[in-house]
């Protein structure tokens, strides 16, 4: 019985994850490396950040996990424990639980790691006074330190930002520097009181957070109102943050400010009334109507957020730089402040302690600021002091109390000074009433004073304004029940400005009338007093006293070290207790403890050793030659002391007494020339030493006998330090990684923090303790993992942090700053944080920190070490600043090119162009580009100026250095990298081998061509053009010049045309060499956005052609969800097993996936065109075609199709006319395109987000060029709406008020739909715009449009902005625009054949662009020129179609840009037989040039001082770099402009890649219950963008998996058609090798199937050799051969076997028939005697005993063969030339076959390596491996095809005419 009731409570063995007993088949225990055991199934589930590890959840230590998870060894002693006691089974213990009072849930998710070691430590125990939750919702708005400066105080102070940092405020706007900004005082945190210790500091953070918890519930409800309205709300100031200022020991509240003030244009708006006649008076006070219409909105929208101000001034309001009015919280605030504490002051005076002074000085500060208060806000008030007025209380302070404070405003701005004198009397009257306690009698005064102020309005407006009179009646209604709300009140002031029968009057969202508003600020706490915060510790309630210096001063010697008594309680108090030591000579590098000992080293060679009892000093360690760099303590067989200097000497010290003054063992480590010594030293408790060392490498040194145990490898650069910590080894290094390593083995486990090229940043030193990981780095960063995932990154230290150490929840960091910054370790859930505590200023630099019981030793360093580490952070800094340096090193090269310009400048034009010819003939006699670059470069610039009147900026001269280096320069939108790429051009074309400038389609190709062109030409280069539609001859000669302009399909395109071309004169490039150099412009559109489509020459395949309309009938029955699902993300589709079952029945087919049958892929495709390929968004249809829109350019490419069957699809979709299905013949991606150049360069505005891309994939660097003027463009906020209805109202009424403004606009949409979506709305507002999209009737007018989009109201809507190609200068394009003027002008009299473009009329913007003022000479030339335009055409019976007179009059201009004036005038004015047309258009362009050039200067100068361009994104592109091109429109040159992005959680981006943006929805709401308000809030902003990111690395990772893909096929294309080339430009003896290869290889192919050069030739298949020979030899075998035996043929190699020596002249088999036809001649007898060689060397035949055999036999046959086929030819008697031409044919129609075939089966092989993902298996690996297979088959079927087809055309060539079959 008792062994039963000891049975029942013995608790029974289970998983420390999911606390079930082991036993069952789910819980089968296995053991760990560690030998703790957990069930198989928690192993699975349980989280592991790295491949292969896993934390054990017993002891968190980092182990081993092999795959698969069953391989571990079972504990069968658990399950043998388990079977015994099944009648517990079920039982789970919790009784750990019940003692866990930090953790209270009772039972632990099964995929839940136990915590309880770190419960029972209390390391999360966090004593703070506020709540975790109060922190964590407050620190989000705490601006840094050194963001802001006070330059003005008052009541409430202006600043300025300093510095931005990205963790400003993770809801609140954005601050940008130099940003003007109003700071309202909060609070105070007082100085500690006089004799506290000033070594500590709280942090900067925590005296923020003191400050707010201080203040009371009522004032933080108040100021978490504010701050909701001030995010929801765009007419009132945002406020940003908190800010902590160190001078005064104040908290302000930063919020947002504007210079223009509603007081300080009063008196101007005042006087405006007071005009002479009624005319002017009604027009003037409509702009006082229109500033009160902005008022009330403003009131009303805090009214709606529940802010009630109570008082209002003229001062709250102020004017944005639009000219809108806001509300400036912060001077609100102030305002009441000032009201409420003055009026507290007079109301006290009834007792005697005020007087009359007091009573004029609340008339002047509230009358002088026009501050307003209504007579119910005055008597609560005074209730606030204590006095009741008798009869005040039947009315309550609501909304009605601003309404009367509305009105008198609005009536100061009208009435002026009479009624601020009448105000006066109100106050007096008002205090007095309240002093007296007679309200009653205030009652009857104040309806006598409302009447005399009706008297002055009517006074002062006279009969005018009826409506404005009696609603100003109402609203200063005694009563306020009585007053108007203000929507009333808005309404009356909108019909005076716009008549309610031309517009319907909109009414305002209306408030609420309530009686009692909790909400009202001047009643509210916030406007009392502010009180004084006592610094205090935030922890510490107790008055605890400083505790003095214990010796008295600090030390001022070198080398010291501070020990802190009870430090974390001194902290915890703000107090310190410090003990200076000192000893050394020099900086101390490490500290460590034991043994009741403290040992220091130092780079005095020493380490001291100091007694932990008194701190003396004991003893010092003498033995190192270097400087001694760490140091470390070990209980081993005995107490011992470790220390390593930076020599490799490692000294064993003992560590008792007595003390030793020799070590007891000396270790060195091996040196090489890399060789830095030892920086670091850690101990295990496996008897181990680890060193971190010099040479990248970790030993492990054995403590039993001091040998080296193993060398650990993988970082790249010095380790500097280790650190150990539940038996996982963790180092770091100056390569920025930190590195897990299993101590049992000594294994890699990890690596942390592994960053790409370029962003090293080095760690310094590590800190581990209980599953934390601190790494420190040099640039100040910390870093925190918790198990081994990255939970916070900080820079917390101005300079590198040489020393970090935890304990528990405390973390010290210390460096070059002289601060020791505190940290608490707290969590919350899931969340893990490091609180700042406070720091401890050191007297140097830090060096070495170390914490035991309650006590922390801090080394420290002197004047050598701050220097030595000054260098070591400059050099760092370097290469952070890379950049800099690169632009830096340039100058030197524009300084070289500067002093050539003076004697380039001298030269006349025929010198000038002379030096091309110089240049080469010195590259020829050795110099080399880089000699002859800047005087090249000079050269450049000085024909610039005299052929197109552009002269090289300094920064341009950098962008072309950039382009010759072989980098890729990024420019800002503007800065002219049209002109720039002529330096680069210019210079490489020297060479003669040809320079590629690379465009993004024709129109810029030509556009270059022509304008850049000039330059070029003028210097003796020649400038080719490739354009589509040019027939092979044309391309072939531009393509031979030294500068080609093309675009980079047509570039991709002739590639692989070159490939398919079936002779040599077909060849359009360069070859053998068609790449030199390219410059490619928009270089991240090419190589990145449209890296994800490969080029592709296709033919056609009509079989399936009926499948797709049926495929597209069945896809609208389908219903998505039920039958089909969709991934938006990467356009996939799956059929549900309904969705299979439908579709088999409606197409008769038992499965869809039949290969006789197949209808899988027709249904799919007809499904992806039904879901993601969208009319008007993917394709338009045009005269019966699908047409592609080009999703970066927004242009339709009508020679692209989509492949794969998917146009079909869409064609059957539409019901359009089924075209021919498309099969690979060659395909090529640009990146493996553009990596055949042997140096490639490009030019962009917005590349260096993707540098990291260009620098892995093409190993290219991406330069930032400086701009020649600064970029003053503003970047406003990102707006974030809920819904995409209010995204689209909100634009349209930003487009609609910079429209009224005159300001021109840009809005970039991603769509066409999108864009005629917004144009329709603001053709309900009857705006003028333009739009620009891919239907013909916009794209029609594109370059009109571009050239008007920066002019005064023009309104552009516009797809993909970006591809657009062209800048939009402020006040038009003058040169557009004149040429627009003559072609309106000639263009009717040239041709009948205009074509009518369907445009909906006369484009929008034309109705309010400013016309074009043409001069009256202008006027002339141009009637002149249309007058002989007409009689051209008619007399001269000359007939141009439309594109051959635009042509001509494209030339005339292009005549008059080269050609001086005067020489014009001359051709012009020759009597001729002809009329000269082409000189007279040139001579008028240019005076209606010179025209529109001053028309367009001025109008741009007033778009300037309007804020120039303002650009409006509708929505995040899929790139961040897309969305910095369209904000590149705006601001180039220097110009203003504005920009403003705006985002829905409905827009297409979130939804396609199923981003979760219900939070922000939530957040949103929690914020403003209108959907359709915008939020500006950084957080939402910072996560949405966050969000863009994510999609950038999705298609970063498509690209790079093509890329990946595309190697492998790269490697054998490249092969495929470097034989292709050799065969088509190779003479005729190259193709016959090729011939008598590919015979002898298909011979060896025969033989090797049957032989074994291991076995003897009898068990060789001889007769499947003969048989298959004379099978593939065929008719051309003589008689002779025929009869040869399988008996024969072995006889005659056992007799060869015999010989003693065999000649390989004239070579043959014993016994057989000789080779026919002998090789005769030099060439024969090489060519037999090469193959030969070739045989001999050949590694793919096996090694054995008979393998000379194998190669005699080769030999034999293989000459036999080749021989009868000469034998064969010569008898047909046709010449050397056909033969050849027959050969080469075969050669390549065979060689294009099996390559095509080839594609297909990659492009399949692709698709289907995807799927052994699921076995583990890596696809890529899988594709290169049967890839390699696939090519390897091909090629011997292309060589086996060849050999057949010639043998069967010479051995039948009468009977058939055909090469092959």
């Amino acid at each position: 019985m008792a062994q039963d009731e000891a049975e029942s409570t013995l608790e029974l063995p289970e998983c420390p994850v999911c606390l079930q007993q082991y036993g069952d088949v789910s819980t089968i225990p296995r053991v760990l490396a560690c030998g703790h055991s957990t069930c198989e199934d928690c192993l699975t589930q349980l989280q592991n950040p790295f491949p292969c590890t896993i934390r054990c959840p017993a002891c968190t230590q980092l182990v081993k996990l092999p795959n698969p998870i069953s391989s571990l060894p079972k504990n069968i002693d658990l399950l043998r424990f388990s079977n015994t006691s099944k009648s517990s089974k079920n039982h789970v213990s919790t009784q750990k639980y019940d003692k866990d009072h930090v953790f209270i849930k009772p039972h632990t998710p099964k995929n839940h790691v136990s915590t309880q070691k770190y419960d029972k430590d209390h390391v999360f125990i966090k004593p703070l006074l506020w709540s975790h939750e109060f922190y964590s919702i407050w620190k989000t708005w705490v601006l840094p330190e050194d963001s802001l400066v006070i330059e003005s105080n008052g009541s409430v102070c202006y600043g300025k930002v300093l510095k931005v940092s990205n963790s400003v405020s993770s809801m609140g706007c954005v601050l940008k520097e130099n940003e003007k900004v109003s700071l309202l005082e909060i609070g105070y945190f007082d100085e500690l009181n006089k004799g506290s210790c000033s070594k500590f500091e709280y942090s900067y953070e925590v005296k923020v957070i003191s400050v707010l918890y201080g203040l009371s519930e009522g004032e933080r409800n108040e100021l978490e109102s504010i701050i909701k309205a001030s995010l929801a709300l765009h007419v009132m100031s945002k406020v940003y943050g908190f800010w902590y200022n160190m001078d005064n020991h104040c908290v302000y509240m930063v919020s947002e400010t504007f210079s223009g003030s509603l007081l300080g244009k009063m008196g101007v708006l005042g006087n405006a009334v007071f005009e002479k006649n009624a005319v002017e008076k009604v027009s003037n006070a409509a702009e006082i109507v229109i500033v009160s219409l902005d008022i009330c909105q403003t009131v009303n929208d805090l009214h709606l957020r529940g802010l009630l101000p109570g008082c209002l001034g003229l001062s709250c309001f102020g004017f944005d730089k639009f000219g809108r009015v806001y509300v400036d919280i912060s001077e609100v605030l102030a305002t009441g402040r000032r009201a409420r504490k003055t009026l507290t002051e007079v109301f006290f005076g009834k007792s005697g302690t005020a007087s009359e002074d007091l009573l004029v000085r609340l008339r002047n500060n509230m009358v002088e600021d026009c501050v307003f208060v209504s007579p119910e806000v005055f008597f609560e008030l005074s209730k606030l002091d204590g006095i009741v007025i008798e009869g005040s209380s039947r009315h309550h302070v609501g909304y009605g109390s601003d309404i009367w404070s509305l009105a008198c405003a609005i009536i100061s701005l009208l009435v002026g000074k009479p009624f601020i004198e009448e105000m006066q009397n109100y106050l007096s009257y008002l205090v007095n009433a309240v002093r007296d306690e007679k309200g009653l009698d205030f009652v009857r005064w104040y309806v006598e004073w409302r009447q005399q102020i009706i008297t002055l309005i009517e006074c002062r407006l006279g009969s005018d304004f009826i409506d404005i009179k009696e609603i100003l009646l109402k609203c200063l209604e005694y009563n306020p029940a009585n007053r108007p709300l203000i929507s009333e009140l808005w309404k009356i002031l909108r019909v005076l400005v716009i008549k309610s029968e031309l517009d319907e009057v909109k009414d305002l969202k209306q408030e609420t009338r309530m009686e009692n508003i909790c909400n009202c600020l001047i009643l509210g706490d916030f406007c009392q007093s502010i009180n004084k915060v006592s610094k205090q510790s935030p922890r510490c309630t107790d008055d605890t006293s400083a505790v003095d210096n214990v010796n008295g001063e600090e030390a001022d010697g070198v080398g010291n070290f501070g020990a802190n008594k009870d430090v974390v309680e001194g902290l915890s108090c703000g107090q310190v207790k410090y003990t200076d030591l000192k000893e050394h000579l020099n900086c101390i590098t490490g500290l460590a403890i034991g043994g009741g000992f403290l040992f220091s080293s130092s780079f005095d060679k020493m380490v001291n050793v100091w007694s932990l009892q008194d701190y003396s000093h004991v003893h010092s360690f003498k033995g190192h030659e270097q400087r001694v760099m760490a140091v470390a303590f070990v209980d081993y067989g005995g107490p011992l002391c470790i220390s390593g200097d930076n020599g490799g000497a490692i000294c064993i010290w003992r560590a008792s007494t007595p003390l030793s003054p020799e070590p007891l063992k000396k270790l060195q480590e091996q040196q090489d020339w890399r060789y830095s010594g030892i920086h670091a030293l850690a101990v295990s408790g496996s008897q181990y030493l680890y060193t971190g060392s010099g040479d990248k490498s970790i030993k492990a040194w054995s403590l039993q006998d001091y040998s080296l145990s193993c060398t650990m490898n993988g970082h790249k650069s010095v380790v500097s330090s280790l650190a150990i910590c539940d038996e996982v080894l963790y180092s770091g290094s100056w390569d920025g990684t930190v590195r897990l390593w299993c101590l049992s083995d000594h294994t890699p486990l990890a690596v942390l923090g592994e960053e790409a090229p370029g962003s090293i940043c080095s760690v310094f030193c590590l800190a581990a303790d209980e599953n934390a990981l601190i790494a420190a780095h040099e640039n100040g960063l910390t870093k925190m993992w918790f198990d081994d995932i990255l939970v916070k990154s900080a820079k917390e230290h101005d300079g590198a942090i040489f020393s970090a150490y935890k304990k528990e929840k405390w973390i010290f960091t210390g460096g070059w700053d002289r601060t020791i910054k505190v940290k608490e370790l707290s969590r919350d859930g899931d969340q893990i944080d490091a609180v700042p505590l406070g720091s401890i200023t050191c007297d140097s630099v830090v060096t070495a920190l170390i914490y035991w019981e309650g006590k922390l030793f801090v080394g420290q360093a002197d004047g050598v070490i701050k220097e030595r580490a000054n260098e070591v952070r400059k050099s760092w800094s370097g290469i952070s600043s890379l950049n800099n340096w690169v632009v830096k090193d340039y100058y030197r090269l524009v300084n070289s090119v500067n002093s050539f310009e003076p004697q380039i400048h001298d030269l006349s034009d025929e010198q000038l162009s002379a030096k091309t010819v110089e240049f080469r003939r010195r590259l020829r006699e050795g110099e080399t580009l880089a000699h002859i670059q800047a005087e090249a470069f000079a050269v450049v610039r000085e024909a610039a100026k005299r052929k197109l009147g552009m002269r090289h900026f300094d920064v341009q001269i950098i962008g072309g250095a950039v382009l010759h280096d072989g980098a890729i320069a990024e420019m800002k939108t503007g800065e002219g990298k049209t002109l720039v790429s002529t330096l680069a051009a210019y210079l490489n074309a020297l060479t003669g081998e040809g320079v590629h400038v690379v465009t993004v389609n024709d129109y810029l190709a030509q556009r270059d061509a022509e304008w850049m062109g000039r330059v070029h030409r003028f210097l003796g280069l020649s400038v080719g053009l490739i354009q589509r539609g040019m027939k092979s001859k044309e391309r072939r000669s531009n393509y031979r010049c030294d500068i080609t302009y093309t675009n980079n399909s047509e570039l991709g395109f002739d590639y692989l045309r070159d490939n398919l071309a079936t002779n040599h004169e077909q060849l359009v490039m360069r070859w053998p060499k068609p790449f030199h150099f390219a410059i490619v412009d928009e270089v991240d559109s090419v190589l990145i956005d449209e890296g994800r489509n490969p080029l592709l020459i296709s033919g056609e395949d009509n079989e399936d052609a009926a499948r797709y309309p049926v495929a597209s009938r069945l896809a609208e029955l389908l219903i998505k969800g039920l039958h089909y699902s969709i991934e938006l993300k990467d356009n996939s589709v799956e059929l549900t097993e309904e969705g299979i079952a439908l579709a088999e029945l409606a197409l008769e087919t038992s499965d869809l996936w039949d290969e006789k049958d197949p209808w899988a892929r027709f249904v799919m495709n007809a499904l992806k065109a039904k879901e993601f390929y969208k009319r008007d968004v993917q394709y338009i249809v045009r005269n019966g075609k699908a047409l592609i829109i080009n999703e970066l350019t927004g242009r339709v490419e009508e020679k692209r199709r989509w492949s794969e069957g998917i146009h079909q699809a869409v064609e059957a979709k539409e019901g359009l006319k089924i075209q021919a299905d498309s099969v690979v013949v060659a395909q090529i991606t640009y990146q493996s395109l553009f990596k055949l150049y042997p140096k490639l360069s490009g030019m962009t505005g917005t590349a260096k987000t993707e540098e990291k891309e260009f620098l892995k994939m093409f190993q290219i660097p991406v330069i930032e060029v400086p701009t020649n003027l600064p970029n003053i463009r503003n970047d406003l906020p990102i707006q974030a709406f809920a819904t995409a209805r209010g995204k689209w109202e909100y634009a349209r009424e930003e487009v609609e008020f910079m429209f009224r403004l005159g300001r021109p606009v840009l809005v970039g949409t991603t769509s066409v739909e999108n864009s005629e979506y917004l144009s329709d709305l603001l053709k309900e507002r009857k705006i003028p715009h333009n739009v620009l999209n891919a239907r013909p009737k916009y794209a029609a007018r594109e370059a009109d449009t571009v050239a008007q989009a920066g002019r005064k109201y023009a309104i552009t809507i516009s797809t993909n902005m970006a591809g657009r190609g062209t800048d939009i200068i402020l006040g038009g394009n003058p040169k557009m625009l004149a040429k627009e003027i003559l072609e309106e002008s000639i263009l009717p009299f040239l041709t009948q054949h205009v074509p009518e473009v369907d445009v909906d009329g006369e484009p929008n913007s034309q109705k309010v662009l400013s016309k074009i003022k043409v001069g009256p000479s202008s006027l002339a030339l141009l009637s002149k020129a249309a007058l002989m335009a007409k009689h051209v055409s008619k007399n001269e019976s000359k007939k141009w179609s439309y594109q051959e007179a635009k042509s001509m009059i494209s030339e005339s201009i292009e005549l008059s840009q080269s050609v001086e004036i005067k020489e014009l005038q001359k051709q012009a004015d020759e009597q001729s037989e002809f009329y000269p047309l082409g000189p007279s258009i040139a001579l008028t362009y240019v005076s209606v040039l010179e025209d529109c050039v001053s028309h367009c200067l001025n109008e741009g100068l007033e778009v300037k001082r309007l804020g120039g361009l303002h650009v409006i994104g509708t929505s995040l592109h899929e790139s961040r770099r897309i969305d910095n091109q369209l904000r590149g429109r705006s601001g180039r040159q220097g110009d203003p402009g504005s920009t403003r992005f705006m985002v829905s959680l409905q827009d297409e981006m979130f939804q396609k890649f199923n981003f979760d943006t219900e939070w922000a929805v939530k957040l949103i709401s929690r914020i403003t219950n209108n959907e359709d308000i915008p939020i500006e809030g950084h957080g939402i902003v910072k996560q949405l963008l966050g969000l863009q990111i994510n999609a950038e690395k999705y298609f970063f990772g498509i690209r790079k998996s093509l890329v990946e893909f595309d190697e492998v096929l790269e490697v054998q294309r490249k092969h495929v058609y470097d034989l292709r080339q050799l065969i088509l430009t190779g003479d005729f003896e190259s193709c016959s090798e090729h011939i008598f290869k590919y015979m002898q290889a298909v011979v060896d192919d025969v033989i090797f199937k049957s032989v074994n050069p291991q076995k003897h030739p009898s068990n060789w298949c001889l007769d499947k050799i003969l048989k298959e020979f004379k099978d593939l030899a065929g008719e051309i075998l003589d008689d002779s051969f025929a009869g040869i035996t399988e008996e024969a043929l072995l006889n005659s190699l056992v007799q060869l076997r015999k010989l003693q020596s065999v000649s390989i002249d004239n070579f043959s088999l014993p016994n057989l028939p000789p080779t026919p036809n002998i090789f005769r001649g030099i060439r024969g007898k090489t060519s037999s005697f090469r193959r030969w060689l070739a045989i001999c060397s050949d590694d793919s035949t096996k090694h054995g005993k008979y393998r000379e055999m194998v190669n005699f036999l080769r030999k034999y046959l293989g000459d036999f063969l080749i021989a009868s086929y000469l034998d064969v030819i010569q008898e047909s008697g046709y010449d050397a030339v056909y033969v050849k031409e027959i050969e080469r044919a075969v050669l390549l129609k065979t060689l294009d076959c099996f390559w095509r075939d080839h594609l297909i089966n990659m492009n399949r092989l692709s698709s289907a390596v995807n799927v052994r993902s699921f076995g583990h298996r890596n696809p890529l690996e899988e594709y290169k491996i049967d890839g390699c297979k696939f090519f390897i088959s091909m090629l011997s079927a292309t060589r086996r095809l060849t050999v057949e087809c010639l043998l069967r055309y010479w051995s039948s060539r009468m009977e058939s005419q055909e090469l092959y079959i």
